[in-house]
């Protein structure tokens, strides 16, 4: 009997041994094939979602690669590091606490360190409200990318070596010219196809995982049998994936440079390391099994620090994590809140203090940049100047918006989770329970973010993986046991449904400012080429707000661009008494464009009548003595550009270059009309109407 048993626990053993080598082949192969898929995806998106993609990554990761001035503490810097750059106010905010004015002499060393304390304090919460965290994998790509740039404007061959003309000296000479020429477009879109395998792969990898270790536990409820063959439509794993990977929004926005992409990446690889902690796992039998659940739950909430360091708001998610697992413990009182504040609490400030360790290295001094997100969003309420929702937004609007065509399978799953007390097949509530934590999850981060007022869909990119493995459930149950022509109908509808919008808003709708700067960029790298003796250009973008990227879609190995935008900071929007300078433009381009430009000794005209009647005329010694310097390029919308092209074309004898589409306007049937740029015609049936962006210039 002795021998049998042995016997069997050598089979099962083994038998488990296989399981993890099979499990471990597969996730390389997942692995591979998502991969290319994502980096295909980031390929493919070549506009706009919002400004944050470029401002709160490529610009300050720009910055600190290639900027000849840097946030950082002083040291030595690179050859490359000789460029302009530009940051926006939420990495240059400051409080200068002035501590000579405390006398600390008669203080014992208790009050010193409160005092001390109390001013690091300070600082953070009118410090900077950006962590460098989130922007680390843009950075080292930029580094590397500023070794390659360093390589290819290096001549280290002779005459001699030159007059051989060897292949090896051939390809090299061919490759460094192909690295200049293309720097622009290895700056710009690099970063995308970093964050698709840094970011988007992970996160789908991690659903898979997730889905994978909830599907063993239902089969175990159900037959004491892991070792059970499915169909891939039968898979609670594969549907899950099924449904990440043809999301439109997670395809729309989870490979852009966004600090929530971080956010969705640390959350969803956090939950897949605490699976055994947060979901049970039937097969942590042996102590050396359970050490290991324990050591990746302790690397998860270090992940869930980084990820508060990241956006605090992510803390609506990783607190509720903590506690359930707390709450599913069998445990004494005592061991519940070693659990809570061991391993949950300890591990998560481990983290924070990694990420501010980060941040004291790149500013320079103690920076705790979420303690200022947290000041300037709910104590100070600013967030609301960048626009405001009504509470139930998220509910209405943001979740129906972003999980697309599985809306209904997903509400199907959470009603069927909330009125029924067991799985329908099955009578272990262990396999609800599971199901009820995630969508406890989503619940708590929807409805905490539901009280700010500034919402966007973004916001909800986190929790967007962990609707789509409930959605998986109900898809399974859905499909389960039918035939397979219905599964591939089925995944032929999703694709038919989701894609569409992904083509169209990844290569279509607001296109204009990375196409108009690709453009310049290309004016730029030819004129470069044709003059040598002029190495310094200027773009200044007269349109709203941030609405396009600056240094790090400009980049050019060869030349030097510098860049200015309109001012529209928290220190304008927020004080009636100032008008920001993307609304005083907007107001009124003519009177700003004088003011800006073209002022006179006062700064004025001399009556506000010639202003708007376009009859102020400053003389030539004069315009030359008090305006600005002449930009190369302006960059403007078109309904403003018509305002002012005479003042443009007559005062800087600016010329228009191109008019670049930007995003739809308004539909309407064709019209047989002249071929315009803003009109774009569909089987001479319906006029696509198009918003333009001009660009001028005065080369």
């Amino acid at each position: 009997m002795t021998d049998r048993s042995s016997g069997r626990l050598k089979d099962k053993q083994l038998s488990h041994k296989n399981d993890h080598v099979n499990h471990r082949a597969k996730l390389i192969k997942l692995f591979i094939l998502i991969s290319i898929y994502r980096l295909a995806n980031a390929w493919m998106i070549r506009t706009q979602f919002d400004p944050d993609e470029y401002w709160q990554t490529l610009e300050p990761a720009y910055c600190l690669a290639f900027g000849n001035e840097t946030t950082t503490a002083k040291r030595p810097l690179h050859p490359q590091q000789k460029y302009s750059c530009a940051l926006t106010w939420e990495w240059t905010r400051r409080r200068k606490i002035s501590l000579s004015s405390v006398k600390t002499q008669d203080m014992s060393s208790f009050q010193k360190i409160i005092h001390s304390a109390h001013a690091v304090i300070e600082q953070a919460l009118h410090g900077p409200v950006r962590s460098y965290v989130s922007i680390l994998p843009t950075y080292w790509y930029y580094v590397g990318c500023r070794s390659l740039f360093q390589w290819a404007s290096e001549d280290n061959y002779s005459d001699s070596i030159l007059n051989k003309r060897s292949y090896a000296t051939k390809l090299i000479e061919h490759t460094k010219q192909f690295v200049r020429q293309y720097s622009t477009y290895i700056i710009s879109k690099g970063p995308a196809f970093v964050h698709a395998i840094t970011v988007a792969v992970p996160t789908d990898l991690s659903v898979w995982i997730i889905a994978s270790r909830l599907e063993r536990l239902e089969i175990n409820s159900r037959t004491l049998n892991s070792a059970v063959h499915l169909h891939w439509w039968q898979s609670w794993a594969s549907w899950s994936l099924i449904l990440t990977i043809t999301s439109w929004f997670n395809g729309y926005a989870l490979i852009r440079t966004y600090a929530n992409s971080i956010e969705t990446m640390l959350l969803m690889v956090g939950i897949a390391l605490l699976g055994p902690e947060l979901f049970g796992d039937v097969s942590a039998v042996t102590i050396k099994r359970r050490r290991r659940n324990r050591l990746h739950a302790r690397i998860a909430f270090v992940l869930g620090g980084l990820s508060a360091c990241v956006r605090f708001t992510s803390l609506t998610a990783w607190v509720p994590i903590g506690v359930i697992i707390v709450l599913r413990e069998n445990t004494t009182a005592k061991e519940k809140l070693g659990t809570l504040f061991g391993l949950c609490a300890a591990n998560g400030l481990f983290g924070v203090v990694l990420g501010c360790c980060v941040d004291r290295w790149i500013y320079g001094f103690w920076a705790v940049p979420f303690l200022g997100n947290f000041h300037f969003n709910v104590i100070l309420g600013l967030g609301s100047l960048y626009g405001t929702h009504p509470m139930l937004w998220y509910i209405y609007a943001g979740i129906p918006a972003i999980c697309g065509i599985m809306l209904p399978i997903f509400l199907w799953e959470v009603l069927l989770l909330l009125l029924t007390k067991s799985h329908p097949q099955t009578n272990d509530p262990d396999t609800r329970s599971s199901r009820l934590t995630i969508l406890w999850i989503v619940a708590s981060y929807s409805i905490l973010h539901s009280s700010s007022e500034h919402k966007e869909f973004r916001f909800l990119l986190p929790v967007l993986p962990l609707m789509f493995i409930l959605a998986g459930h109900a898809m399974v149950r859905l499909l389960g046991g039918t035939r397979m022509y219905q599964p591939k109908l089925m995944l032929a509808t999703l694709c038919l449904l989701s894609y569409p919008h992904l083509i169209y808003l990844g290569t279509i709708h607001q296109r204009g400012p990375i196409s108009t700067n690709a453009l310049l960029a290309s004016i730029i790298y030819n004129e470069a080429q044709q003059d040598k003796s002029n190495s310094h250009y200027s773009v200044h973008y007269l349109m709203g707000c941030h609405s396009a990227p600056a240094y790090s879609h400009l980049h050019n190995t060869d030349v030097f661009v510098d860049v200015e935008y309109l001012d529209c900071s928290p220190e304008c929007r927020s004080n009636e008494e100032i008008t920001c300078e993307s609304d005083a433009f907007s107001n009124d381009p003519y009177r700003f464009m004088y003011s800006k430009y073209f002022a006179t000794d006062d700064g004025e005209c001399e009556d506000e009548e010639s202003i708007h009647n376009h009859s102020c005329m400053i003389s030539e010694n004069k315009n030359r003595a008090h305006s600005k310097q002449t930009p190369s390029f302006v960059v403007i919308m078109q309904n403003d550009a018509l305002k002012i092209e005479g003042l443009l074309t007559g005062r800087w004898n600016a010329t228009r270059v191109a008019s670049v589409k930007h995003s739809v306007a308004f539909i309407s049937w064709h019209k047989k009309q002249q071929r315009n740029t803003d009109v774009l015609s569909l089987f001479s049936l319906i006029d696509i109407h198009f918003e333009l962006i001009e660009v001028y210039s005065t080369l």
